[in-house]
């Protein structure tokens, strides 16, 4: 942690140069997950040449080593070179609720840096914020990226006690889940057609939010260029709720499919999101 802290006290403008190396092993070196990679723009983007593909492909190798070192700067970068780094544009949108006392559901994708995300939302919101989280295998990193995450305030929670630490919870709050992972085998699945895939999104955030009677929005953070982004709120739904069947979901995945089109380097692509296929035998649950 000592060594880690040091690195991140150095003036981004160096920390720049640790990417452009990373960079350089991504790409020429590792290949880093070229094969996963490809399969996904392939798949998700088949209008597309492949001389584009792969100029995505390096666009997201260099884009990737730049939230690597940016995320580790969080450890000691200030708030106010945090908050001129990344703009909030709207964030009326959500405080409205704030002011009434209503506790809110913020989701958000793999899109941008999704860590300066959250640690500029939890400095410049008046919520606080409980960021859901899956623990890592590795003790040491699962510390540096609590550490990393609870910089500004927010409190990380585990995803298998978030729903209770939701209920106890007694502050005026947003529950942030970044919420595009890989739907593992569930009956609380919704499956639609997304970048051109069938697709299982996790029902989970839409049943919390019917349940709690909580506002649902999502968080689209956009690269303005090299260390400078821009956050824009959406509200999805908000109660007595839409009646249509799985709305906030469906909204959800238009939306953040709608940002990868538009911004296509700034997605998490060497993640396997459609490692797990619909069995025959699975059939959506619908919101109660």
């Amino acid at each position: 942690m000592i060594v880690i802290k040091l690195i991140s006290r150095l003036p981004l403008s160096v920390l720049y140069l640790f990417s452009d190396f990373l960079y350089f092993l991504l790409r020429f070196v590792t290949a880093y997950r070229k094969r996963v990679i490809m399969k996904n723009l392939r798949n998700s983007f088949p209008e597309k040449s492949e001389k584009e593909l792969i100029y995505i492909k390096n666009r997201f190798y260099r884009h990737l080593g730049d939230v690597i070192v940016e995320s580790i700067k969080t450890l000691t970068i200030s708030e106010a070179e945090l908050n001129q780094r990344v703009k909030l544009i709207n964030p009326e949108v959500i405080t409205t609720f704030y002011d009434q006392g209503q506790s809110v559901i913020g989701l958000s994708s793999h899109q941008g840096n999704w860590e300066w995300m959250l640690v500029s939302c939890s400095s410049q919101l008046p919520f606080h914020i409980d960021a859901v989280y899956m623990q890592l295998k590795n003790n040491f990193f699962d510390g540096v990226m609590q550490k990393i995450r609870g910089r500004f305030g927010a409190t990380p929670i585990e995803k298998r006690t978030s729903f209770r630490s939701m209920m106890l919870q007694k502050k005026v709050s947003i529950t942030a889940m970044v919420a595009d992972q890989r739907a593992q085998k569930s009956q609380y699945q919704y499956y639609t057609t997304f970048l051109n895939q069938e697709t299982g999104f996790y029902e989970g955030p839409e049943r919390i939010a019917h349940k709690l009677k909580r506002p649902a929005f999502i968080v689209d953070m956009k690269r303005e260029r090299r260390g400078y982004y821009s956050i824009h709120f959406h509200v999805i739904d908000k109660p007595p709720f839409n009646k249509e069947p799985n709305y906030i979901t469906k909204q959800f995945a238009r939306l953040i499919e709608e940002a990868i089109q538009e911004r296509p380097a700034e997605w998490l692509w060497s993640h396997n999101r459609w490692k797990y296929k619909r069995q025959t035998s699975e059939m959506p649950a619908s919101v109660e």
